[in-house]
C-alpha cells in the first residue's frame, strides 16, 4: 500500500486527500443538518399542535364535563376526518379520570393503549405538557387539563398524539438537497483543482525532473526553466541553477588545479638541485662550527672562527661577537657576585628590623579592629530596636486607620437607618390614610346595609367588622409613627457621637504619623552610622590583613637575602671555571672597576635606607 502511494503523482495524492476531507465534511454537515432541521421542524410543529390541543380542550370542555361524546368529537372532527392531517389519537377524561372519548386513526402503528393513556393522564398536569418519550414510535404526545369551572376545579384532561412522519420526510428531503448541492460544489472544485495542479505543478515538476536527469549525465550548458516563478517551483529552479553553476565552477577549478600541479612539479625539481649544492657547503661549515662549539662547551671562550666563505660571513661575525660578549659577561658576573654578597648582608639586617616593626603594627591593628567591632554591634542593635519600634508604630497606624474606616461605615449605616426610618414613617402615613378611607367605605357600606333592611344585615355586620379593623390599623399606625419619631431622634444622637469618635481617631492617626516619621528618621540615622562603622571596620581588617601579609613577606625577604648570598657565592665559583681571551678580559676589568666604584657609592649613600624608611 505504501509503495502504491509513493508511485502516485503528487496531484493525485492531493486530490485524493481533498476528496476524503470533503466527504468527511459532507457527512458531518448532513448529520448536523438532519439533527438541526428535525429539531426545528418538530419544535415548530409541537408549538402548533399545543395550540390545537388547547383549542380542542376549550371546545370539548362542556362535553367532557357532562359526558356528551358527540360534543367532544365535534371538537376534533376536522383533524379526525382528514387523513392528511397529523392528529392520530385523541382521548378525553373527566375529573374522575373516567374516559369520555378515545379515538385512534386506523392503520397507524405505535398509538397508546388504554393503560398507557391512563398512565399519561394520571400525571395530573396543571398546564399543557409535551411528551417526547414517544419519539421512538414516530409520535409526539400532548397532555393538558381542560378549562376549570366557575368553582376553579379542573373538569377533565385531554391527550392528543401527533405523527411526525411528514416532518421527518421534509427534513430528509432538506438533507438530500444539501448533500446534492455540496457534492456538486466539491466535484467542480476538485476538477478545477486537478486541472490547475496539472498545469501549474505537474508540468513544471516533470520538466525539472528531466533537467535534473540531464544534469546528472553531464549536461551543464542547457538553461533551467521557471526561475522567474515566485512559488516553490521557482525556488527549486533557482536552486537547480545554483547547483549547475557550482558544477561548472568545479570543472574549471579541476582544470586550473591540474595546471598548477604541473608547474609545482617543475619548481620542485629545480629546488632539489639547488638544495643539493647548498647542502655540501653547509656540511663543511657545520663541521668547523661544531668544533668551535665543542671548545665552548669545555669553557674555552678564546676561540674564533675564520675563513667560512662569503655566504657565511655574517654567521662568522655574529659567532665571534657572541663569544666576546659572553666572555665579557662572565668577567662582569664575577665582579657582580662580590657586590651581591655585600648587598645581601645589608638587606638581611634591614629585613630583621622591618619584621619587628611590622609585628608591633599588626598587634595594634587587631586591638583597634576588636574595639570597632563592639561599637558596630552596639549601633546595629540600636538600629534593630528602632526598626522594631517603627513596625509597632506602623501597626498602630494601620489599626487607627481601620478604626476610622469602621467609624465611617457606622456613620453610613446610621444614615441608612435614618433614611429607612423616614421611609417607614411615610409608609405609616399611607397606611393611616388607607385606614381612614377604609373606615369611610365601611361607614358607607353600613348606611347602604341599613337601607337594605333585613337583606343587608349580614353585610352591615361585615361593614362594622371592617370599620373596627380600620380603626385598629389607624391606632397601630399612630403608635408606630411615635416609635419611629423617637428612633429617628436616637439615631441622630448616635450619628453625632460617631462623628465625634471619627474626628478623635483622625487626630490620633495624625499624631501616629508624626511619631512614625520621627522613628523612620532615627532608623535611617542608625543605619548610616552602622554602615560607616562597618566600612571603617572593613578597612581596618584589610589593613590588619595587609600588615600580616607584610610581615610574612619580610620573613620571606630575609630568607631570600640569605639564599641570594648563597647563590652569589655559587655563581662566583661557577664563573671562575671559564677561560676568556684578552679582549674580553680588558672589557671585564673596565666594567669591574665601574662596578666597584658604584658599590662604594652605594655604601656611602646608604643602600638600606629605603627599607628603613618604608618600615
Amino acid at each position: 500500500m505504501r509503495d502504491f502511494l509513493n508511485r502516485m503523482p503528487l496531484t493525485t495524492k492531493l486530490a485524493a486527500l481533498i476528496v476524503a476531507v470533503n466527504i468527511c465534511g459532507v457527512s458531518a454537515l448532513a448529520t448536523y443538518t438532519w439533527i438541526s432541521e428535525t429539531r426545528l421542524l418538530i419544535s415548530t410543529a409541537t408549538a402548533h399542535w399545543s395550540r390545537g390541543a388547547e383549542q380542542f380542550a376549550s371546545v370539548a370542555a362542556g362535553g367532557v364535563k357532562w359526558g356528551k361524546v358527540n360534543a367532544v368529537r365535534e371538537a376534533y372532527a376536522l383533524q379526525r376526518d382528514n387523513p392528511n392531517l397529523d392528529l392520530v389519537q385523541f382521548a378525553a377524561f373527566n375529573a374522575e379520570f373516567a374516559p369520555v372519548d378515545i379515538w385512534a386513526r386506523d392503520g397507524v402503528a405505535g398509538v397508546l393503549s388504554s393503560a398507557e393513556l391512563a398512565q399519561a393522564i394520571g400525571q395530573k398536569p396543571d398546564s399543557t405538557v409535551v411528551d417526547t418519550t414517544l419519539a421512538s414510535r414516530g409520535l409526539v404526545g400532548i397532555v393538558g387539563p381542560l378549562p376549570a369551572d366557575k368553582s376553579g376545579k379542573i373538569t377533565g384532561y385531554l391527550f392528543t398524539a401527533w405523527s411526525v412522519e411528514k416532518i421527518l420526510a421534509t427534513a430528509q428531503q432538506e438533507v438530500l438537497n444539501t448533500l446534492l448541492i455540496q457534492l456538486l460544489i466539491i466535484t467542480v472544485a476538485v476538477t478545477a483543482f486537478l486541472l490547475a495542479m496539472r498545469r501549474l505543478v505537474g508540468r513544471p515538476v516533470r520538466n525539472l525532473s528531466a533537467r535534473i536527469i540531464a544534469l546528472q549525465t553531464g549536461d551543464l550548458t542547457s538553461p533551467v526553466e521557471y526561475q522567474r516563478n515566485g512559488d516553490e517551483i521557482g525556488v527549486l529552479s533557482r536552486a537547480l541553477e545554483v547547483f549547475r553553476g557550482e558544477a561548472i565552477a568545479k570543472v574549471e577549478e579541476e582544470r586550473i588545479a591540474a595546471e598548477q600541479r604541473q608547474s609545482l612539479d617543475e619548481e620542485r625539481a629545480r629546488n632539489t638541485r639547488i638544495t643539493e649544492e647548498t647542502s655540501n657547503t653547509q656540511r663543511a661549515v657545520m663541521a668547523e662550527l661544531g668544533q668551535a662549539l665543542e671548545r665552548l662547551a669545555g669553557g674555552d671562550f678564546s676561540i674564533h672562527l675564520n675563513g667560512l666563505g662569503p655566504d657565511f660571513e655574517k654567521l662568522q661575525q655574529d659567532f665571534n661577537n657572541m663569544v666576546e660578549a659572553v666572555a665579557a659577561a662572565l668577567t662582569e658576573i664575577k665582579e657582580a657576585s662580590h657586590q651581591v654578597e655585600d648587598r645581601s648582608s645589608e638587606l638581611a639586617g634591614a629585613a630583621d628590623q622591618l619584621a619587628q616593626r611590622t609585628e608591633r603594627q599588626a598587634a595594634a591593628l587587631q586591638q583597634t579592629a576588636a574595639s570597632l567591632g563592639e561599637v558596630t554591634t552596639t549601633v546595629r542593635t540600636s538600629s534593630q530596636k528602632a526598626e522594631s519600634a517603627g513596625h509597632l508604630v506602623e501597626e498602630t497606624k494601620k489599626g487607627a486607620h481601620s478604626s476610622a474606616t469602621v467609624v465611617r461605615n457606622a456613620i453610613g449605616a446610621m444614615d441608612r437607618i435614618q433614611a429607612s426610618s423616614s421611609q417607614i414613617g411615610h409608609i405609616i402615613s399611607v397606611i393611616d390614610e388607607i385606614a381612614f378611607q377604609t373606615n369611610l367605605l365601611a361607614l358607607n357600606a353600613g348606611v347602604e346595609a341599613a337601607r337594605a333592611g333585613e337583606a343587608g344585615k349580614g353585610f352591615a355586620v361585615v361593614a362594622q367588622e371592617v370599620r373596627e379593623l380600620a380603626q385598629r390599623s389607624a391606632n397601630a399606625a399612630k403608635e408606630i409613627k411615635v416609635l419611629i419619631t423617637s428612633s429617628n431622634q436616637e439615631v441622630a444622637a448616635g450619628v453625632g457621637l460617631v462623628n465625634d469618635t471619627g474626628d478623635a481617631l483622625l487626630q490620633i492617626g495624625d499624631q501616629i504619623n508624626r511619631i512614625s516619621d520621627s522613628i523612620v528618621s532615627i532608623v535611617q540615622s542608625y543605619r548610616e552610622q552602622a554602615t560607616g562603622l562597618q566600612e571603617i571596620n572593613t578597612a581596618i581588617n584589610q589593613m590588619d590583613h595587609a600588615t600580616q601579609q607584610n610581615a610574612a613577606m619580610v620573613e620571606e625577604t630575609n630568607a631570600a637575602c640569605q639564599e641570594l648570598l648563597s647563590q652569589g657565592r655559587l655563581l662566583l665559583s661557577s664563573a671562575s671555571s671559564f677561560t676568556v681571551g684578552n679582549t674580553a678580559g680588558n672589557g671585564a676589568r673596565a666594567h669591574s672597576e665601574s662596578g666597584r666604584h658604584q658599590s662604594l657609592s652605594d655604601k656611602k649613600t646608604g643602600f638600606a635606607a629605603p627599607f628603613r624608611q618604608a618600615s
